[in-house]
């Protein structure tokens, strides 16, 4: 595993941005259920159902975003090697974890349990 020179302020950062990103997920979350409202009211055209489906994809990537970062910063601060597979580890969109791990020599093999839901 490679080294990285963190500062603590680096990781308390991460793990600001994190938070941030989990509060945006929830926020998400909320506007979800109000869209969802409306398709079980039947409020909505079938085009438009298909596009508010953009809103489940919102919710789960800034959870995920969440989760890794949150891994990332607590890699950094507990080891200060690079933590960038282990926080990779902790996704369950098989894409997402694909492109991030194209940020370093960290590959992730296409893993059939993997979520993927669009």
């Amino acid at each position: 595993m490679n080294r990285i020179e963190s500062t603590p302020q680096l990781a308390e950062v991460l793990g600001a941005v994190a938070r941030e990103l989990g509060d945006l997920g929830a926020a998400s979350a909320a506007l979800q259920e109000l869209v969802a409202e409306r398709i079980r009211g039947g409020a909505m055209s079938d085009t438009a159902v298909m596009d508010a489906q953009a809103a489940d994809l919102l919710v789960q990537h800034l959870s995920e975003l969440s989760k890794f970062v949150d891994a990332y910063a607590r890699g950094l601060a507990s080891a200060g090697a690079d933590p960038l597979g282990s926080a990779l580890e902790t996704l369950v969109l098989g894409a997402l974890a694909q492109r991030l791990s194209t940020l370093s020599s960290t590959q992730i093999a296409p893993d059939s349990g993997k979520l993927e839901l669009f």
